[in-house]
């Protein structure tokens, strides 16, 4: 079956048929290579990118310290956000995770269309007031869970970015998504592993008890959805490819 990837990422997809045809005509359906440092905190970018399929991780830099990743962004988002405030810098660095398709656009193009098209404007705004919140979620989520409870959280995230059971990301990955070392996660993947609620080997996880996964999963995980339904309230979350846009009323 022919997928119409004009709808693949849930942001362009909310838009009117004439608004989304108009932005997709003016971008480029570019590949997002594995381990790619897409974006570079400090460094001037000239595009921002709508995931198809895959994931990134947007990592904060930590001076004198491992960088940390304080988010996921796949085909329910975009980056680099900032440039919907009109900023050519990012804050974050953003790594590609899961190989995948984005369509990109350049910076200037995004303006214009963001001066010409109220619907953009509010679905993007919308979508930066979410990740603004969903930040602070996880500041909350690391001075307050532990580290299992955060692993399935980011098992249960990733699951839903690439929209399968199975997940190809190493040990050394969750530690930077989780921010603690490899070892703290070896030992909560083990643990899992021990109940029934995962199979993994290097490299691999295979989740077998994802009810369990949601059990054991802080309320942080429930949180971040539960943002981006606020955000947009006639879509559900993760509901990727769906036939028809979704219109979205202003506030």
């Amino acid at each position: 079956m022919q997928i119409n990837l004009s709808l693949a990422n849930q942001l362009i997809a909310t838009l009117p048929p004439q608004e989304r045809g108009l932005l997709i005509s003016h971008s480029e359906l570019v590949e997002l290579e594995l381990h790619a440092m897409v974006c570079v905190a400090g460094e001037i970018s000239r595009h921002v990118w709508f995931p198809v399929d895959g994931f990134v991780s947007i990592i904060l830099p930590v001076p004198s310290a491992p960088d940390m990743a304080v988010a996921q962004v796949g085909p329910e988002g975009m980056f680099h956000t900032s440039a919907v405030f009109d900023l050519e810098h990012s804050a974050f660095h953003a790594r590609v995770q899961a190989a995948g398709r984005a369509f990109r656009v350049t910076l200037a193009t995004l303006q214009q269309h963001l001066q010409q098209s109220r619907w953009l404007r509010e679905v993007l705004n919308r979508y930066a007031d979410a990740r603004l919140s969903q930040l602070a979620q996880q500041t909350v989520c690391i001075n307050h869970h532990s580290v299992e409870q955060r692993l399935a959280r980011a098992l249960l995230m990733t699951r839903d970015r690439l929209c399968s059971s199975e997940i190809f990301l190493t040990h050394e990955v969750f530690s930077l998504m989780l921010g603690v070392r490899r070892e703290s996660v070896t030992q909560a993947a083990s643990a899992f592993q021990r109940r029934g609620f995962i199979s993994y080997s290097r490299g691999y996880v295979m989740l077998l008890d994802e009810a369990a996964l949601n059990s054991m999963a802080c309320g942080c995980y429930k949180a971040d959805l539960q943002t981006y339904e606020r955000a947009f309230p006639a879509v559900a979350p993760f509901s990727f490819g769906e036939d028809s846009p979704v219109e979205v009323t202003s506030r």
